[in-house]
């Protein structure tokens, strides 16, 4: 491990705080999509889940610098199953719920390679986006959609202010977990925003994400894991409002705020002080509640060891499918690299490469046929519908589904 390349931290990021308990920790993980075009050592950083006792902050304490987190960055959100469609979606309803008016300026923050800002630029929107991944940003701006490559910061706040003029909407999908200093990012947010404007913010949801076993979702990454009561705390510090907040589907269950300036006028929808009182009657504030879902978790992996190490010892040939952020997490906390002879994924930018500190091979899903594996792990178990769907097995090949409950189907 290089130690230049990751903080500890002893106190809460959002309070200052030093109560702070260490509720889950996982085996230590490379950065879980450096995807890499030849086997390298690769080190592996500490991964635990601690819980501020102050103010509920469910959050990282070890800290991977972000220029080692986008360092062969392969994530590309376009083909991420049923992205596309959501974001469409998405999109209209920001515009019909909150009266955006044609050819408002939307930035996109972490914008990926622009599948967001191209679903706001089909209903008329003028777009921005800031993607601090070089290759990703490039993409974004050869389909047309006009992207910085850099951090967002107050500077590159001011500068957008400058050219484009304040933004009626700033939405940061699937990133903000991933913002060291989530306080100083979003007082940059509200500097950019127009006096009318909204910050929509859409991250993955744990409160709805433990109900399914989803532990996959803890990766260097996500910093922060955030209920409804912790960022309407966060958003105060800022100098916003939270307004609204809603579940949705994706990611295994994920959360959609919309916060506002201070000075702004809309009410506060009764959908927040309902969501933090859910929060609060489950658990979300206690330490236990974690330690209770780890030893879950634990007891998930075992039943899974045991039976490939059955499978093997019987000579069994293994697939996994899925080659991502969160089948690395999954692969190192249960251990699963002996057992897997490849990977299988349909992004054809993994294919071809070697998954993280283990330098398994990875495939396109059509090698199942050629090779004809007796077992294949649906690492990318969230999705196991769609993709048992687009790739039924033949020959005898079974499906190996590890979670929400370990089960093996055709």
């Amino acid at each position: 491990m290089n130690d230049q390349l990751i903080r500890h931290d002893t106190h809460c990021r959002l309070c200052g705080g030093n109560r702070i308990a260490t509720v889950f920790r996982l085996a230590d993980t490379p950065m879980e999509d450096q995807f890499v075009v030849a086997p390298l050592e690769q080190p592996f950083f500490p991964l635990e889940l601690a819980l501020c006792e102050d103010c509920g902050y469910l959050h990282l304490p070890h800290i991977v610098s972000p220029e080692a987190s986008y360092t062969d960055y392969v994530y590309v959100s376009s083909l991420t199953v049923g992205l596309r469609n959501h974001y469409d979606q998405y999109a209209q309803k920001i515009i019909n719920d909150w009266g955006v008016p044609a050819s408002a300026l939307v930035v996109d923050l972490g914008s990926n390679d622009g599948s967001m800002l191209a679903s706001f630029k089909r209903q008329g929107m003028q777009v921005v986006g800031v993607e601090p991944a070089g290759s990703i940003a490039g993409l974004a701006n050869q389909a047309g959609l006009e992207t910085i490559n850099y951090f967002f910061t107050a500077e590159v706040a001011a500068g957008i202010t400058e050219k484009y003029g304040h933004a009626r909407v700033v939405t940061a999908n699937y990133m903000y977990a991933n913002i060291d200093d989530v306080t100083g990012f979003t007082r940059s947010v509200a500097k950019l925003l127009a006096p009318d404007g909204i910050f929509v913010v859409e991250t993955g949801y744990h409160p709805e994400q433990m109900k399914i076993r989803m532990f996959d979702y803890i990766y260097h990454e996500h910093f922060s894991y955030f209920t409804v009561e912790v960022l309407q705390q966060l958003f105060a510090a800022a100098g916003l409002e939270l307004i609204h907040a809603q579940k949705t589907a994706p990611k295994g269950g994920s959360i959609r705020l919309v916060a506002q300036l201070k000075s702004a006028h809309r009410p506060v929808d009764p959908s927040v002080s309902e969501l933090i009182e859910e929060e609060r009657a489950s658990g979300m504030r206690d330490a236990e509640t974690y330690r209770k879902f780890a030893c879950e978790i634990a007891d998930a992996k075992r039943q899974l060891l045991s039976l490939l190490e059955e499978f093997k010892a019987a000579g069994k040939k293994i697939a996994g499918f899925g080659a991502s952020h969160s089948t690395t997490t999954l692969i190192c906390h249960f251990g699963l690299a002996p057992f897997i002879d490849y990977l299988v994924d349909d992004n054809p930018v993994k294919q071809g490469r070697y998954s993280p500190g283990f330098h398994l091979p990875v495939f396109a899903a059509d090698k199942l046929i050629a090779d004809q594996p007796d077992y294949v792990i649906m690492l990318g178990w969230q999705h196991r519908y769609s993709i048992m769907a687009k790739h039924p097995l033949m020959n005898g090949t079974q499906w190996i589904i590890p979670l929400p409950e370990l089960q093996i189907t055709s």
